[in-house]
């Protein structure tokens, strides 16, 4: 049980070197400038969840990178209004891994990048509980008042 508990101890010590350097996204919020008239906002976040990978994967809008996700963290970008799909660079594949969106000028939505590295269903073989398929992401898009309550404490990066 020591044990245990001593290589948990060494896997968020080690976890808590790989976070970017930037301050917690509650103290930037109020400083954080309104949306540009004309443009709409997309914020991109993943929680940090030290049992999922920590790999960094590029967030996309239409195909184009817009910046890097990484567990913990919090960016966003100002677009123009219209249609977006939003996906993430994903080596396994996942129903409705992807969203396509509408949205307007003066919106901001909130996108979730979920890791899910218990997804083992890619093609591969499986043994040993581990997948050959590398890492999977999807995009969620979620309710303001939720996506807010779950940027609380992460941190704020430029992407």
């Amino acid at each position: 049980m020591r044990r245990a508990a001593a290589l948990f101890a060494c896997a968020l010590l080690a976890l808590a070197g790989c976070a970017p350097a930037g301050p917690p996204y509650d103290s930037v919020a109020a400083t954080i400038p309104s949306v540009p008239q004309g443009a709409a906002r997309i914020y991109f976040y993943r929680w940090l969840e030290p049992y999922e990978t920590l790999a960094a994967t590029p967030a996309m809008l239409n195909g184009t990178p817009v910046g890097v996700t990484r567990i913990g963290t919090i960016f966003y970008r100002d677009v123009a209004p219209g249609r977006y799909t939003i996906s993430v660079r994903s080596q396994g594949l996942y129903p409705n891994q992807f969203k396509t969106v509408t949205i307007a000028a003066g919106q901001t939505m909130y996108v979730r990048i979920e890791s899910l590295r218990t997804w083992v269903i890619c093609g591969g073989s499986v043994e040993g509980g581990s997948s050959s398929c590398g890492d999977t992401f999807t995009v969620e898009i979620i309710d303001p008042a939720v996506a807010q309550a779950e940027m609380s404490g992460l941190q704020f990066i430029h992407g």
